[in-house]
Protein backbone atom coordinates (compact mmCIF):
# COMPACT_ATOMS: atom_id res chain seq x y z
CA UNK A 1 0.00 0.00 0.00
CA UNK A 2 2.82 2.51 0.70
CA UNK A 3 4.74 1.36 -2.41
CA UNK A 4 1.56 2.41 -4.26
CA UNK A 5 1.30 5.84 -2.70
CA UNK A 6 4.58 6.02 -3.77
CA UNK A 7 4.42 5.19 -7.67
CA UNK A 8 1.32 7.63 -7.57
CA UNK A 9 3.10 10.00 -6.31
CA UNK A 10 5.90 9.97 -8.80
CA UNK A 11 3.27 9.83 -11.38
CA UNK A 12 1.75 12.76 -10.08
CA UNK A 13 5.51 14.60 -10.20
CA UNK A 14 5.68 13.99 -14.02
CA UNK A 15 2.61 14.64 -14.61
CA UNK A 16 3.17 17.99 -13.22
CA UNK A 17 6.54 18.62 -14.34
CA UNK A 18 5.35 17.13 -17.83
CA UNK A 19 2.32 20.44 -17.57
CA UNK A 20 5.05 22.75 -16.66
CA UNK A 21 7.43 22.04 -19.62
CA UNK A 22 4.56 21.94 -21.94
CA UNK A 23 3.20 25.77 -20.49
CA UNK A 24 6.72 26.85 -20.35
CA UNK A 25 7.17 25.93 -24.11
CA UNK A 26 3.89 27.89 -24.70
CA UNK A 27 5.89 30.64 -22.94
CA UNK A 28 8.82 30.69 -25.40
CA UNK A 29 6.29 30.57 -28.61
CA UNK A 30 3.86 33.17 -27.33
CA UNK A 31 5.37 35.33 -24.58
CA UNK A 32 2.29 35.53 -22.49
CA UNK A 33 3.44 36.54 -19.01
CA UNK A 34 0.67 34.31 -17.51
CA UNK A 35 2.09 31.23 -19.30
CA UNK A 36 5.29 31.96 -17.30
CA UNK A 37 3.75 32.06 -13.85
CA UNK A 38 1.79 28.72 -14.26
CA UNK A 39 4.93 26.68 -15.15
CA UNK A 40 6.65 28.54 -12.28
CA UNK A 41 3.71 26.65 -10.35
CA UNK A 42 3.76 23.52 -12.05
CA UNK A 43 7.48 23.08 -11.29
CA UNK A 44 7.00 24.02 -7.81
CA UNK A 45 3.50 21.54 -7.25
CA UNK A 46 5.76 18.80 -8.61
CA UNK A 47 8.42 19.99 -5.93
CA UNK A 48 5.83 19.40 -3.55
CA UNK A 49 4.88 16.09 -3.95
CA UNK A 50 8.77 15.33 -4.41
CA UNK A 51 8.79 16.06 -0.98
CA UNK A 52 5.81 14.16 0.18
CA UNK A 53 7.69 11.33 -1.80
CA UNK A 54 10.18 10.91 0.10
CA UNK A 55 8.03 9.48 3.16
CA UNK A 56 7.60 5.87 1.44
CA UNK A 57 11.59 6.02 -0.48
CA UNK A 58 14.83 7.37 -0.60
CA UNK A 59 16.31 10.07 -2.15
CA UNK A 60 17.85 8.79 -4.96
CA UNK A 61 15.47 6.67 -6.22
CA UNK A 62 12.56 8.78 -6.22
CA UNK A 63 14.31 11.72 -8.38
CA UNK A 64 15.57 9.24 -10.47
CA UNK A 65 12.12 7.75 -11.41
CA UNK A 66 10.63 10.80 -11.30
CA UNK A 67 13.43 12.27 -13.98
CA UNK A 68 13.32 9.23 -16.01
CA UNK A 69 9.37 9.32 -16.21
CA UNK A 70 9.19 13.06 -16.44
CA UNK A 71 12.32 12.30 -19.24
CA UNK A 72 10.19 9.75 -21.61
CA UNK A 73 6.84 12.21 -20.92
CA UNK A 74 8.57 15.05 -22.22
CA UNK A 75 9.96 13.44 -25.02
CA UNK A 76 6.82 11.99 -26.33
CA UNK A 77 5.09 15.29 -26.21
CA UNK A 78 7.94 17.10 -27.97
CA UNK A 79 7.58 14.41 -30.89
CA UNK A 80 3.59 14.49 -30.99
CA UNK A 81 2.80 18.09 -29.87
CA UNK A 82 5.76 20.35 -30.85
CA UNK A 83 6.78 17.89 -33.82
CA UNK A 84 10.05 17.90 -32.77
CA UNK A 85 12.58 14.89 -34.29
CA UNK A 86 13.95 11.98 -32.10
CA UNK A 87 17.02 10.88 -33.53
CA UNK A 88 18.14 7.00 -33.31
CA UNK A 89 20.19 7.92 -30.48
CA UNK A 90 17.27 9.28 -28.82
CA UNK A 91 15.27 6.36 -29.40
CA UNK A 92 18.25 4.71 -27.64
CA UNK A 93 18.30 6.55 -25.00
CA UNK A 94 15.05 6.57 -24.02
CA UNK A 95 15.26 2.44 -24.16
CA UNK A 96 18.14 2.56 -21.91
CA UNK A 97 15.69 4.99 -19.73
CA UNK A 98 13.15 2.44 -19.73
CA UNK A 99 15.43 -0.59 -18.88
CA UNK A 100 16.68 1.47 -15.94
CA UNK A 101 13.56 1.56 -14.25
CA UNK A 102 12.82 -1.66 -14.62
CA UNK A 103 16.26 -2.61 -12.67
CA UNK A 104 15.80 -0.01 -9.86
CA UNK A 105 12.50 -1.51 -9.47
CA UNK A 106 13.86 -5.22 -8.81
CA UNK A 107 14.07 -5.31 -5.45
Amino acid sequence: MLMAKFYLLIVIIALLDLFAEYIGKLWVLGGRSVYLWLTVLGFGAAGFFFAQSLKYEGVAIANILWIALTAILVTLMGYFVFKEQLSTTNLIGIGVVIVGVILINIR
